[in-house]
């Protein structure tokens, strides 16, 4: 009888224990996002847009609203972009009086207007929780503390420099799809502002960083039950088992940097030389696409279309007004995702009870399946896209800042309650061994919901954005072709044409459509 209420209780206890490994979140982002990065990838349009937009008004008033709502924007100016046959028309409901009219169906550029409004409006969202979390940033501490007792992924989503960055780009690109050259104008603003706010508020995270080290090594640490536990982090780092594997993990997720500079973006450079020579209104806006497309030279030396673009700056600069071009931007492949690692981490250092206790660290994971460039064809001349942004590197750059925070948080976080779980357990069994059999049932379940890595991130980002530039043809016909697909369009009339082309995969159909810059 004795043996089975043990049994019983330790079950209870278990069974409590498990509501709390779901209470806090037991999933990683990737496995939340499932369903939008497979529709998404499979350029599935209709589907991705219904899982963004249902997600995104789950997450409403959450700590993950801002995250959805760029997944949100992303996928419905994805949506932006596809023809008749690659997204349905909604549909037109006959009157009720059949004495009225029969309403219009709405044309494909409507059509397109409405999605780029509506991923406006998503991206709108997104920018208000960024605006309140960077006027909340010195209230943070009283809302990460909880992740001491929980894992990095309960803090609410800030917003990393490269979503805010892309996030007003693309709100550009969405006005000028709408012919809203002036709000266009405003987002190209706020999006240079994004990259020079980045460089001060890494600053700042890595001397909060230290802090919380420093606290951390003076037992000043605490549960939330104020049981506190003292932690060397400089010593973790140094361990012979813990440092070259955090290095490893390191190395693998920054591989593909470029020599961008941090928090720099070339496809927001580009956008910016682009719009302020092509359709700027003054000396000062031909000056300021002068320097974007001097910078944007100096950061994808590379490319064999920027020169020219530096040249065409300049001479914008000296009020030649450049005429008969076409611009194709190339939107290839999808960003990185954040995988989570085990990553042994020791104990020894303060505690003789444990040796060594597993982390999840986060990691970089690229996708391989993408166009590596797309062919445009006009007038009888071929030319090929070429990188003005890779993508991954710039999330890689921004990995690359923010580990120093990462791997702080996360040592201390794991290693504390790991420490406190040894001393709580080590009270239970002096009391009494089913004591203390049921205080490791609990604790080893509870820690196992909180040894989680924050594998956030904006999946629907792309990989690259490439683009070509060529004069335009005479026919106004395009042919643009990569791998297995091509698609044939006529540019509309126009004296600088672009065409804004997006492939999700290496079999995905082109999704193009076309901005009308002057």
């Amino acid at each position: 009888m004795k043996s089975t209420a043990r049994a019983r209780q330790i079950a209870q206890f278990t069974g409590a224990a498990a509501l709390l490994l779901l209470a806090s979140g037991c999933q990683t982002y990737q496995q939340q996002s499932a369903d939008l990065a497979s529709s998404f990838r499979n350029a599935s349009i209709a589907s991705a847009v219904a899982s963004a937009d249902k997600e995104a008004a789950s997450k409403a008033g959450g700590k993950d609203e801002l995250l959805w709502r760029l997944e949100q924007g992303a996928t419905l100016r994805m949506a932006v972009l596809a023809d008749e046959t690659q997204l349905p028309h909604p549909p037109v409901a006959a009157p009720k009086d059949p004495a009225e009219p029969v309403p219009v169906a709405p044309t494909h550029t409507e059509i397109a207007a409405g999605y780029a409004k509506r991923s406006n409006t998503a991206f709108d969202q997104a920018e208000e929780r960024v605006n309140y979390w960077e006027e909340q940033a010195k209230l943070k501490v009283g809302s990460e503390a909880f992740s001491i007792v929980t894992n990095q992924a309960n803090i609410p989503y800030r917003g990393r420099a490269y979503d805010k960055v892309l996030m007003n780009a693309y709100k550009a690109l969405n006005y000028l799809q709408m012919g809203q050259r002036d709000a266009a104008r405003v987002e190209l603003n706020r999006s240079l502002q994004r990259q020079r706010d980045a460089v001060d508020i890494n600053q700042k995270r890595i001397a909060e960083a230290q802090a919380e080290a420093d606290k951390a090594r003076e037992g000043k640490v605490e549960d939330e039950k104020g049981q506190t536990a003292s932690y060397d982090v400089d010593k973790a780092q140094a361990d012979p088992k813990t440092g070259p594997a955090l290095n490893q993990a390191l190395a693998e997720s920054t591989a593909p940097i470029k020599a961008y500079g941090d928090y720099v973006n070339p496809f927001a450079v580009f956008l910016d030389g682009l719009f302020f020579s092509i359709a700027g209104e003054n000396g000062a806006d031909w000056e300021r696409g002068r320097k974007s497309f001097e910078r944007l030279a100096s950061l994808v030396p590379e490319n064999p279309y920027v020169i020219a673009d530096r040249d065409l700056g300049a001479a914008a600069a000296e009020g030649k007004a450049p005429e008969n071009l076409t611009y194709v931007i190339f939107e290839t492949g999808t960003g990185p995702e954040r995988d989570q690692i085990r990553i042994d981490i020791p104990t020894f250092i303060v505690t003789s009870r444990l040796a060594y206790v597993g982390a999840a660290f986060p990691k970089l994971k690229f996708n391989g399946d993408y166009a590596s460039s797309l062919t445009v064809t006009a007038g009888g001349q071929s030319a090929a896209t070429a990188t003005i942004a890779s993508m991954d590197s710039v999330v890689a750059n921004d990995f690359k800042n923010e580990w120093p925070t990462i791997l702080t948080k996360t040592l201390v976080s794991t290693a504390t309650k790991a420490i406190i779980q040894a001393t709580v357990q080590k009270q239970l069994s002096d009391q009494s061994a089913m004591a203390g059999l049921i205080g490791s049932v609990t604790m080893t379940v509870l820690n196992a919901s909180t040894n989680i890595a924050d594998t956030r991130t904006w999946i629907t980002l792309p990989k690259e954005f490439q683009y070509a530039r060529i004069a335009t043809p005479a026919d106004r016909q395009l042919t643009l072709t990569t791998g297995t697909q091509t698609k044939t369009i006529t540019l509309d009339p126009g004296v600088v044409n672009v065409v804004y082309v997006k492939s999700v995969s290496s079999t995905a159909p082109l999704l193009v459509s076309q901005i009308l810059l002057k």
